[in-house]
């Protein structure tokens, strides 16, 4: 099982997403399924890291990165040998040209 690593990026991604659906939207619920989901998610990567899709560009990226949805949202990840690195979590919809 790889090891998983959180960017600090990544981690406000996650906070600005559970923030927006608890307190903007009003529905905690919502925010804790989706904690819920990712968790899962994330659990699985760590187990089988290479079973997602890549996430594909047309410019040119210092690692390769692959992607999984999770509930609205995208989770982006790099693998090295021992560990996965969480990358960014995004709205589905977001325009990720330039984040990425």
């Amino acid at each position: 099982m790889h090891k998983v690593v959180y960017l600090p990026l990544a981690e406000e991604d996650i906070l600005a997403a559970v923030d927006y659906i608890c307190y903007t939207l009003d529905a905690p619920k919502a925010a804790s399924d989706l904690l819920d989901e990712l968790d899962r998610t994330v659990k699985q990567i760590a187990e089988f890291p290479y079973a997602c899709e890549l996430y594909r560009t047309e410019r040119p990226m210092r690692d390769e990165l692959r992607k999984v949805p999770v509930k609205g949202y995208v989770l982006y990840y790099a693998v090295s040998q021992t560990q996965v690195e969480v990358r960014r979590f995004l709205h589905g919809r977001r325009d990720r040209g330039n984040i990425l």
